[in-house]
C-alpha cells in the first residue's frame, strides 16, 4: 500500500515550513492567493487526502485550554487578573458549557496525548504565542486557535490596540507641556513584540504632533526593573527628560519609586504613564495616569470566535485591535 502523503510532504517539496501548508489545507484566509494556489495545486498533484477529524457534534460541553506564559520574573504574572479572563472567555461562549483547560505555554506537546482531559475544540494562547511544532499539531489535527495581545499577520488574534494607545498618552502631555515636551520610551526587552509596537505607538505619536524624539537616542531598553536605577536615572539627569512613557504600569510604579529616592517630585521634574491599568496600581498614593484594556473584552472576543469556529464552522479568520480607554491620573 502507498503512504499516505502529508503536509510535511507538501511543505518539503516546496520547501516551505508545514504550518502554512496546514493553514491553506484547512482553509486559513490569512495567507496571500499565490501561495495558497501554489499549495493547493502541489497538495492535488501530490494525490494528497486529507484526514478525516471527528467532531462530536452533538457534545454538551466544548473543552478549551487556555496557554499562558511561563514567566521568567515573578512579577509578570502582576500584569493581569486570569480570572476576569476566563469570565471573558465563558461570556463569549453564551449558553454553550465550556470546560477551560489552563496549561503553561512551556512547549510540551503530549498534553494533547491525554485520553483523561478528552478532546480540545480549541486554543487560546494569552501574552504568548504557540511554537511552530504547536502550529503544526493544532493545524494538523484541525484545531483552532487565536492569540490574545499578541499578532501574526498568518494567525488569528485579539489585541489592545497599542498604537492608539501611545498616542492617548503622548497626546495628554503634549497638552501639558506643548512645545517644551521632551519625552523618552522605557521599553522592555523580555516582552520584545510589545515593547515594539509600544514604541513604535510613542514615534509616531510624536512625529503627529511634531514633537522630537530619536528612538537611537530617546529609547531606553530595560532588561529587568533593578535597571531602572543603572540606566534611566542617569539618563534623565544627563538628557533633561521631562515625560517617560514606560512599556507598563509595574515599570512606571518602579520609575516612580525611584524618582521619589533622587528627592524627585512626579509630575513636577517628569510626566510619567505607565500602561495596562493594572490592579497594583490600585496601590499608589498617586494615580499614575495610563491605558486601559478589558481583559474580559478580550476572553469575550475568544470565546465568541471560537464557538462561531467550533459550533457553527464558520471560516471567518479574526485580526482585531480593541481600543484601549485612557485612565486619567495624577502625574501627567
Amino acid at each position: 500500500m502507498a503512504k499516505k502523503v502529508t503536509v510535511y510532504d507538501i511543505a518539503k517539496a516546496l520547501d516551505i515550513s508545514p504550518s502554512t501548508v496546514s493553514r491553506v489545507l484547512n482553509n486559513s484566509s490569512l495567507i496571500s492567493e499565490e501561495k495558497r494556489e501554489l499549495i493547493l495545486r502541489t497538495a492535488e498533484e501530490m494525490h494528497y487526502e486529507k484526514r478525516s477529524i471527528k467532531k462530536q457534534k452533538g457534545r454538551a460541553i466544548i473543552t478549551i485550554r487556555l496557554f499562558l506564559p511561563r514567566a521568567k520574573f515573578s512579577y509578570i504574572h502582576l500584569f493581569y487578573d486570569v480570572a476576569e479572563l476566563l469570565e471573558g472567555v465563558q461570556q463569549g461562549f453564551g449558553e454553550t458549557r465550556v470546560n477551560i483547560i489552563t496549561s503553561l505555554n512551556d512547549g510540551d506537546l503530549s498534553l494533547f496525548d491525554s485520553k483523561k482531559l478528552g478532546d480540545i475544540d480549541g486554543c487560546i494562547f494569552a501574552f504568548t504565542k504557540p511554537s511552530e511544532q504547536m502550529e503544526e499539531l493544532l493545524e494538523d489535527r484541525g484545531v483552532p486557535f487565536l492569540m490574545l495581545n499578541r499578532s501574526n499577520p498568518e494567525h488569528n488574534y485579539v489585541l489592545v490596540d497599542n498604537l492608539s494607545g501611545m498616542d492617548k498618552l503622548v497626546g495628554a502631555m503634549y497638552e501639558k507641556r506643548k512645545a517644551d515636551l521632551k519625552p523618552c520610551f522605557i521599553g522592555f526587552s523580555q516582552l520584545p513584540s510589545v515593547s515594539a509596537l509600544r514604541e513604535q505607538g510613542v514615534v509616531e505619536a510624536c512625529q503627529r504632533r511634531h514633537v522630537p524624539f530619536d528612538p537611537q537616542v530617546d529609547v531606553i531598553m530595560v532588561d529587568s526593573l533593578t535597571e531602572l536605577n543603572s540606566k534611566v536615572i542617569p539618563a534623565l539627569k544627563e538628557r533633561s527628560y521631562n515625560a517617560v512613557l514606560c512599556f507598563n504600569d509595574l515599570m512606571a510604579v518602579s520609575l516612580y519609586q525611584a524618582a521619589l529616592h533622587q528627592n524627585w517630585q512626579v509630575p513636577h521634574r517628569f510626566s510619567l504613564c505607565g500602561f495596562d491599568n493594572s490592579p497594583m496600581l490600585q496601590l499608589m498614593d498617586q494615580r499614575i495616569d495610563t491605558i486601559e484594556f478589558s481583559l474580559r473584552r478580550l476572553g469575550m472576543e475568544a470565546g465568541l470566535w471560537l464557538s462561531s469556529r467550533i459550533i457553527d464552522r464558520s471560516q471567518a479568520p479574526i485580526q482585531k485591535a480593541l481600543e484601549g480607554t485612557y485612565i486619567v491620573g495624577e502625574t501627567i
